[in-house]
């Protein structure tokens, strides 16, 4: 008998069997290369590989197994192999059972399987007793929904409580008899490093106790003896929290460690690993296989198109996202293209996926009242005067041609310097490197804006300049004059708290001294603050009881994403605003949240400075507002028929606002 032995290995980013032993029968045997060409095989000197896609592992195992046994050939499987063999076979198993009832969970539909009456009936009473914190209805449908089927998306809008809905699945999860195939004991969380903390407090306010917790943020420094104690360790912390970008640094390590321990994989705003090209993707997927349960978390799963949710099917069901979706990636590609969201094609789609997804809409939270409110002010003699130079300077060069001229990046600057000049005009004698956050989009998509000066943009004149850099001599902003007036006559009255939003870092800092010469104590939420201080600070602004500051300063693109602040604050003031519409939203969500008292009002501010590019970006982004909240209400949310970054409009409006105002043009 011929004997051979079957293994995986990697070579330049492609996965091979590899088969060795007594090779040497096989490339004698003309009839078996023959098949074996068909699949693709390369002949080494001591080995013979044959290539496979994950997706194709088993079948391209099998079509292997069947040839040798047809032709008597002996052959053992390595460990890693007869793993995947038994992982596959156990999410066969999962997903026809799931398939069958979980789209009846999701509809709450409970009466087309009455056995799970049962399940659900039981599933909350373990909740009962394993939970502090109770669950709302949608909420415990959620959990339900993945506890059942173990490997699920949760495209719940943001402020809806999913990090809850995991906890209740995996207290449930955890409860089961070890002997169940679907009792889990450890749980990995791959997030953004903001959402450390947050995991950790909802651990203990689900379970009410502390956590046991390790952070792991990828860093290449971290000690060789930190990713032992995690990762090889006998009794590992329950909770192990993975920085995204980190997960490729630790992929054998988290491999090694899912063999052992029976664990919940949780990707946090996944719509970061929507890319199946780039590392973190990839890394991220190739892990998936070895959880014994996966789930799937974000508000945005279709940030850019359909082919966004390739990724997030492709690491809850690596061995059967392709019949899920039923599209290969670039079918979905062209189904964005084509932009035709009630398409039939796109309907067939969202069927496929609806099993296995589930969806608490903005409408569906019933949440509090908010008020919201648009604050006017008239620039001062100095601010208007440079705002009145800027745009006599800049206006006309815009005017030929609105569409073209935002790939121009001098245009794109004089964008951002407008607004600047209408909120604060000492932002303008700084490079745009050194007045927008690290991050933000409007620079680092493009590196050769970082570093313009008003200078380069074609504005020389040195007595309009020296105004500029003197202009804190001479007058404050008047909106911060007005922010002042807001917090002392509104919001501290009522002992209220108020987070401050601005884009560029210079005026959160300029504000913060502004505000302290005003006996206001504040705390920074921007990139250059670390993530210790980061933490300090919202535990401490949500502690309803401590007021030794009352006000944050923040930039959105720091905290954006996995912060909640509806504890201790209730209002908002929006120092300036940009045009995207999918941060502002995402920042009015930090304290519009599940967890809210009925009766508390969420105030919004806006301060807008008249006669200026701030009322024309007012306008604009009230009707992307509008026109986002009707797509967040959809099944399968379609981001990109906004254009979050399109500047025409604004060029447009702008150069009409002026015309209207100044009769110049």
């Amino acid at each position: 008998m011929i004997k051979l032995s079957i293994d995986i290995t990697s070579n330049n980013g492609s996965e091979y069997f590899n088969i060795s032993g007594e090779i040497q029968d096989i490339r004698n045997n003309k009839r078996i290369l023959i098949s074996l060409k068909r699949l693709g095989y390369i002949d080494k000197e001591e080995s013979i590989l044959i290539p496979f896609r994950l997706e194709d592992q088993i079948s391209t195992l099998q079509e292997i197994q069947d040839l040798f046994q047809k032709y008597d050939f002996e052959f053992d499987y390595s460990r890693n192999i007869e793993d995947d063999i038994q992982n596959f076979h156990r999410e066969e198993l999962n997903f026809e059972n799931f398939s069958l009832k979980a789209y009846s969970i999701r509809n709450d539909e409970f009466k087309k399987h009455p056995e799970l009456v049962s399940e659900f009936d039981n599933f909350q009473k373990i909740l009962q007793e394993e939970l502090k914190r109770t669950l709302y209805p949608l909420q415990l449908l959620s959990a339900f929904h993945l506890a059942f089927s173990q490997n699920a998306c949760n495209f719940a809008v943001p402020g809806a409580g999913k990090t809850s809905i995991v906890y209740g699945a995996y207290a449930y999860l955890k409860s089961l008899p070890k002997n169940d195939p679907k009792h889990v004991d450890r749980l990995i969380v791959i997030g953004p490093i903001s959402s450390f903390a947050p995991w950790e407090n909802e651990y203990a306010e689900c379970f009410g106790k502390k956590i046991n917790s390790q952070r792991l943020s990828g860093d290449i420094n971290i000690s060789k003896k930190e990713k032992l104690e995690y990762f090889y360790s006998s009794n590992p912390a329950e909770v192990g929290l993975i920085f995204h970008g980190g997960v490729s640094s630790f992929q054998n390590e988290i491999i090694d460690f899912l063999k052992k321990h029976k664990t919940m994989v949780v990707v946090d705003e996944a719509h970061r690993i929507k890319n199946p090209n780039r590392i973190w993707g990839s890394s991220v997927t190739e892990i998936s296989k070895e959880a014994t349960a996966r789930v799937i978390l974000t508000g945005t799963p279709l940030p850019n198109g359909y082919e966004d949710i390739y990724n997030l099917y492709k690491f809850i069901y690596p061995f059967k996202y392709k019949e899920i979706l039923g599209y290969h990636y670039q079918n979905l590609q062209d189904l964005t293209l084509n932009n035709e969201p009630d398409s039939d094609r796109v309907n067939i789609l969202k069927e496929n996926i609806s099993p296995f997804f589930i969806r608490i809409k903005k409408k569906d939270l019933n949440l509090p009242k908010i008020n919201e409110k648009i604050v006017y002010v008239d620039m001062e003699s100095y601010q208007q005067e440079i705002y009145n130079f800027i745009e006599d300077e800049y206006l006309p060069s815009l005017r030929n041609n609105p569409s073209g001229s935002v790939k121009d990046v001098l245009n794109r600057a004089k964008l951002i310097r407008l607004r600047q000049a209408s909120t604060n005009p000492s932002l303008l004698a700084k490079t745009l490197k050194n007045s927008l956050e690290q991050g933000n989009e409007e620079w680092d998509a493009d590196p050769n804006i970082q570093f313009l000066t008003l200078s380069d943009e074609f504005i020389d004149d040195s007595e309009f300049f020296n105004k500029i850099c003197n202009y804190s001599k001479f007058e404050i902003p008047v909106k911060f004059t007005e922010i002042f007036k807001i917090i002392k006559n509104e919001i501290f009255p009522k002992n209220g708290k108020v987070i401050i939003w601005t884009i560029f870092i210079q005026n959160a800092k300029e504000l913060q001294s502004f505000l302290i010469k005003n006996e206001i104590k504040s705390k920074l939420l921007i990139g250059e603050i670390p993530q210790e201080e980061r933490e300090t600070t919202i535990k401490l602004f949500n502690d309803s009881t401590n007021f030794d500051f009352s006000v944050i300063i923040a930039n959105p693109f720091s905290v954006a994403e996995s912060i909640s602040l509806h504890k201790g604050c209730h209002n908002a003031i929006y120092l300036e605003r940009d045009y995207n519409a999918s941060n502002f939203i995402q920042s009015k969500d930090r304290i519009h949240r599940v967890g809210l008292p009925e009766n508390t009002i969420t105030n919004y501010y806006y301060i807008v400075s008249k006669n200026s590019i701030d009322t024309v970006i007012n306008n604009r982004l009230n009707e992307k507002v509008k026109r986002m909240e009707k797509i967040i209400d959809d099944e399968i949310p379609l981001f990109s028929r906004i254009d979050n970054n399109d500047e025409t409009d604004i060029i447009v409006d702008l150069l009409k606002n002026y015309a209207e105002r100044s009769k110049k043009i």
